[in-house]
């Protein structure tokens, strides 16, 4: 039902067209800039070949008036004339859908390739399904193991024949079960089980749904307007640096947690902190930190944390000794730099109005978890001296406070990508930890 209202305040949104006036169609037939904005949407074939020309031109003007609408909440920053609904409409008025539709089209290199995969599975029809059954570990057999091989040579994986049994999971068969359950962010023992089934077992019209997702989240991004760019992409637990259209660096991250997700956005790195103090939300403390001091009359002090109260509009340093701790709100707690502050060493200043950012982190431990949806919302960042570095900064060796500038506006976007192309040209997905897919 909120769908079908949003849907229909989007058609009372609409500039008043002549009768029977057509923005995606010329004699029946999509014309040019319509040929590029089903492109972009990909509408499912059957169901968008099922409807009128008519039916289809309001359709591709909805779906693509939704994307604008996107990127407005995407974008943390003003956007361009070009990127907006100004863009669009302006366009519209004056005749000119054709050129702005294709400057529309994403020149991001990750989207290619995913749009050239998403064409070839249109002629994988059948895959080979592996039956269900119980764990298989190295040199176990199984009668899912002879169709184990079959899919993995369906998804380009070379593997030589078996040497003993065709039931057996050998060690190359293992090794590149591990191979496969590295790419997508499974724990790598090379063993068959539940959570390596379910990857392999993605028929291609599954798969080809996911990347329609996909892509059209590509949408979002502006065009690539300066020489480098951070992209961290959420459900893969990792940031990226690219220089250029290569990426120049590379690392692990934790994100936030199912109840506490990091937000999709587009921001840029105004600044790095050094040695930063920590001013946690009013959630986390109310949710988190009062609670422990509750348990645990001395958790605040040994972790170095001063307090503030609210009295008469003003926030007032009280001792930890005095505060209420009945007190579920008014409280600001912060924590004084140093080796167990939570935001580690490294805090790279975003703007936003999430109030997330990328820092560092004194628990390095975590990042040997395959699923990393740890945090309350911010990137935390394996390597942070690595980016600060590969950005240009000369880090202080002093414990004080200090605010280093940037050179310049380094873009950073924040995704949500469960399936891209990896270096060995290989499709990849991860798990949805949001379950954001089938809402896009």
């Amino acid at each position: 039902m909120l769908r079908l209202i949003i849907i229909l305040l989007g058609l009372l949104c609409l500039p008043v067209r002549a009768q029977g006036e057509m923005l995606w169609h010329h004699n029946g037939e999509l014309n040019r800039a319509g040929q590029t904005l089903t492109q972009l949407l990909l509408p499912e074939e059957s169901a968008f070949a099922a409807l009128s020309v008519a039916e289809k031109d309001r359709w591709l003007t909805r779906e693509w008036r939704q994307i604008l609408n996107r990127r407005q909440r995407f974008s943390q920053l003003p956007l361009s004339t070009e990127w907006g609904l100004a863009g669009f409409e302006s366009a519209w008025s004056a005749g000119k859908l054709d050129d702005y539709m294709a400057r529309q089209v994403p020149d991001y290199p990750g989207y290619q390739k995913l749009k050239r995969h998403y064409h070839i599975l249109a002629g994988s029809r059948s895959y080979t399904r592996l039956p269900p059954g119980p764990e298989v570990r190295p040199g176990e057999r199984d009668r899912a193991i002879p169709a184990l091989r079959q899919r993995l040579a369906e998804l380009g994986y070379r593997l030589p024949e078996p040497r003993g049994r065709a039931d057996a999971l050998d060690r190359p068969l293992s090794e590149a079960l591990t191979r496969v359950q590295r790419a997508h962010g499974l724990q790598d023992k090379g063993w068959l089980n539940n959570e390596t089934r379910a990857v392999l077992d993605r028929s291609p019209a599954a798969a080809r749904d996911e990347i329609r997702q996909n892509l059209r989240r590509w949408l979002l991004l502006p065009p690539i307007a300066t020489e480098r760019y951070v992209l961290v992409n959420i459900p893969a637990y990792r940031l990226t640096l690219y220089h250029g259209r290569q990426p120049d660096l590379s690392m692990k991250v934790i994100v936030g947690r199912p109840d506490w997700p990091t937000p999709e956005l587009a921001t840029y790195i105004k600044a790095l902190k050094v040695n930063p103090d920590w001013t946690p939300t009013d959630n986390i403390v109310r949710e988190e930190l009062l609670p422990a001091q509750r348990r645990d009359s001395g958790y605040l002090a040994r972790h170095g944390f001063s307090a503030l109260v609210s009295q008469d509009g003003s926030w007032v340093k009280m001792s930890l000794a005095e505060l209420d701790w009945s007190r579920g709100s008014g409280v600001r707690l912060v924590q004084a730099p140093g080796p167990g502050n939570a935001l580690g060493r490294l805090k790279f200043e975003m703007p936003n109005r999430f109030d997330v950012y990328l820092h560092d982190t004194p628990d390095k431990t975590l990042f040997g978890e395959a699923g990393r949806a740890l945090s309350h919302g911010c990137i935390r960042l394996a390597e942070p001296e690595r980016l600060a570095e590969s950005l240009g900064w000369r880090l202080p060796e002093h414990q004080q406070t200090r605010i280093l500038p940037a050179s310049g506006e380094l873009p950073v976007y924040l995704v949500y990508f469960t399936t891209w192309v990896n270096d060995e040209d290989r499709l990849v997905f991860s798990p949805d930890i949001y379950r954001k897919n089938g809402d896009v």
